[in-house]
């Protein structure tokens, strides 16, 4: 039995050591693109934003809204970095914090590489206080 529990911790300390990154950087080749963990983002979500006129590296800033009437937790934010064609040259996911509450938003200022175009989306999140939709 003892061993069961030290492996059972062992496990869960590996998995949130493991989840534990605020950011998440990858080079993106063709057909290996990052689609959003939880469908349904653009519906629940209103995404505003704009280049980050101040930043170093070049960033995008802007605001996440809840349009849901549940709190969202532990949303994470996907930007794709694309280029002329679209393609996707590289990702990043970013944690927004702990919760957002009904019809409110959050701000967001996200360092990325210099690319023509990007996508921002949201990417995983939960909801709080509600079983959701």
């Amino acid at each position: 039995m003892k061993m069961i529990n030290v492996l059972v911790t062992s496990c869960l300390i590996g998995g949130v050591a493991g989840c534990a990154s605020s950011e998440i950087t990858q080079g993106a080749s063709r057909g290996h693109e990052l689609y959003p963990l939880t469908p349904g983002g653009a519906q629940y979500f209103a995404v505003d934003w704009q280049p980050g006129e101040r930043t170093r590296p070049p960033g995008r800033t802007g605001t996440l809204t809840d349009r849901y009437g549940a709190t969202a937790a532990r949303v994470e934010l996907l930007v794709a970095a694309r280029d002329d064609s679209a393609s996707v040259r590289s990702h990043k996911v970013v944690w927004l914090g702990d919760s957002i509450a009904p019809f409110s938003y959050t701000y967001f200022e996200i360092p990325v590489e210099q690319s023509p175009k990007y996508r921002v989306r949201p990417f995983a999140f939960d909801w709080r206080g509600r079983a959701g939709p």
